[in-house]
C-alpha cells in the first residue's frame, strides 16, 4: 500500500513534468548538466536552478522521485521501529516542489507549508496537490498545499503554527557552505523551527550520500543534541541510529554513515539515467531523525534505542553500517553501531554453514541485529561461533 500510494504520486509529477514538446533526450541531457553542478564541481548550488525551466523540468522528471522514495523509505524505517507519530501537518524546509512533503502524505499528513527560495518550484507542489484532487476521491491524496517563497536564511515560522514532522531534505547542505561558522549557523537556524514541533513531533534531516554532505550532516546531529538536552524541549536521536550519544562514525577519519535501498526505478528513471551515465539501481541517503520530547528522563533519553537491558559480554545489538566487508582470512565482516554507542564489528568464515542457516550472510546497511555467545576474536570484533545465536530485529525497509 505504502509503495502503492508513492507510485501515485511519482505519476502525478511526470504528468506535470512532461508535455508535447518534451524530448527525452534534451530532458537527459539538461539532467547529466544539472548533476555535474549538484554533486561535481556544485556551480548549482543555491544557484536558483530551480527557476530555469530545463533545471526544474530535469529535476521532477527524475531528482523528485529519488527525492520521494527516499523520503518513503526513511519514515518507513522510524513506523517500523514505532518512532512515527501520527502526522497530520508538515513543514518542509527548501521543500523544491515537495517531493518529502508527498511522502509524508503518503503516511498520513493532511497539510504541508513549504518553502523554498523558488516559486515556479513551489508552484509545481500546489499544481501537483490540485492534480491529485480531480484524479482521485481519496481523503489522503486531497492535500492541502501552503507555500512561501522566500530565501531559507530570512524564514521565520508563522506564529501559531504547529507541525507533526520538519523535515529538510536535501537543503541544509546549501546554506552556509562557504562559510566558516557553517556549523553554528545551520545549527541555529534548525534550532529556530523548533517551538514550531509538537512534542513527540520529528524532525528529519535528509542530505545526498557523499562525503561532503553526509558528513557534515553527523556533525550537526552532533551539535543539535549538544545544544538541545540542556534545554526544556529535548531532542532525542532515534535514527537511524539506536542511541543519542556522540556519532561514532566520526572518529574513524570522517567514514559516511548512509543508508541504501534496492530499487527498481520506474522506467522513465531508468532511461533517464542511462542516457545520463547515472547508476540508479539504488537509492542512497544519509539521515538523521530527531524526537521532541518535553523533558530528559532515564526513559526518554534511550528513546531511539531497542527497550533491552545492557548486552552481556560476548553479545552485541546494533545496526548494520557497511556493506559487507572480507578480509584476507576470507572471513565476512560487517560494522555494527551498537545501541550504547561503540562501533564494533562481527564476522563469519564465508563457508560457515551456521552462519549461514542464521541467514548472516544476507544481512545489508540498515538491517537490526541482535546477537549472543559470540567469540570474542579481539577488542571491539566478534565472532559468530557455532554456539552462537543471532535474531534479525527489523530488516531494513526495501523499495
Amino acid at each position: 500500500m505504502i509503495l502503492q500510494k508513492t507510485r501515485f504520486w511519482y505519476d502525478i509529477s511526470v504528468k506535470q513534468g512532461i508535455d508535447r514538446h518534451t524530448d527525452v533526450r534534451i530532458v537527459a541531457r539538461n539532467l547529466r548538466t544539472l548533476q555535474r553542478g549538484l554533486t561535481g564541481d556544485r556551480a548549482r548550488i543555491a544557484s536558483g536552478y530551480m527557476d530555469e525551466r530545463s533545471s526544474l523540468q530535469a529535476y521532477l522528471l527524475y531528482y523528485w522521485a529519488v527525492s520521494l522514495y527516499e523520503t518513503t523509505m526513511i519514515l518507513a524505517e522510524l513506523d517500523a521501529r514505532h518512532q512515527l507519530p501520527e502526522i497530520h501537518s508538515v513543514l518542509d524546509i527548501g521543500s523544491g516542489p515537495g517531493p518529502a512533503s508527498f511522502a509524508a502524505n503518503v503516511f498520513g499528513a493532511r497539510k504541508a507549508f513549504l518553502v523554498d527560495k523558488s516559486e515556479k518550484a513551489l508552484a509545481l507542489a500546489r499544481g501537483m496537490a490540485a492534480a491529485a484532487r480531480c484524479e482521485s476521491a481519496d481523503v489522503e491524496e486531497n492535500f492541502e498545499i501552503q507555500t512561501q517563497c522566500t530565501k531559507l536564511e530570512n524564514f521565520c515560522v508563522p506564529p501559531g503554527e504547529n507541525f507533526d514532522l520538519i523535515v529538510a531534505s536535501h537543503s541544509l547542505n546549501e546554506l552556509w557552505q562557504e562559510a566558516p561558522n557553517w556549523l553554528e549557523r545551520r545549527r541555529d537556524f534548525v534550532l529556530r523551527l523548533l517551538p514550531a514541533l509538537r512534542t513527540g513531533g520529528i524532525l528529519l534531516l535528509v542530505e545526498p550520500s557523499a562525503h561532503y554532505t553526509s558528513i557534515p550532516l553527523l556533525v550537526l546531529r552532533d551539535a543539535l543534541l549538544s545544544s538541545t538536552q540542556t534545554q526544556g524541549n529535548a531532542l532525542f536521536c532515534v535514527g537511524p541510529c539506536l542511541h543519542s550519544k556522540s556519532c561514532p562514525m566520526l572518529a574513524l577519519e570522517g567514514r559516511p554513515c548512509f543508508s541504501e535501498w534496492p530499487w527498481e526505478a520506474p522506467p522513465l528513471i531508468t532511461e533517464l539515467a542511462n542516457a545520463a551515465g547515472l547508476d540508479r539501481t539504488s537509492l542512497k541517503a544519509a539521515w538523521v531523525a530527531f524526537k521532541k520530547l518535553p523533558e530528559r528522563s532515564a526513559d526518554t533519553e534511550n528513546a531511539g534505542a531497542m527497550p533491552r537491558p545492557s548486552a552481556a559480554p560476548g553479545s552485541i545489538r546494533g545496526r548494520i553500517v557497511s556493506e559487507p566487508l572480507r578480509n584476507k582470512a576470507g572471513r565476512i565482516r560487517y560494522i555494527v553501531c551498537t545501541d550504547t554507542g561503540p562501533l564494533r564489528t562481527i564476522s563469519a568464515a564465508q563457508d560457515d554453514l551456521h552462519a549461514r542457516s542464521l541467514d548472516f550472510f544476507q544481512l545489508a546497511r540498515g538491517d537490526l541485529i541482535e546477537a549472543e555467545a559470540l567469540e570474542e576474536r579481539s577488542e571491539n570484533h566478534l565472532g559468530l561461533a557455532r554456539e552462537a545465536h543471532m535474531h534479525i530485529v527489523m530488516h531494513a525497509p526495501r523499495v
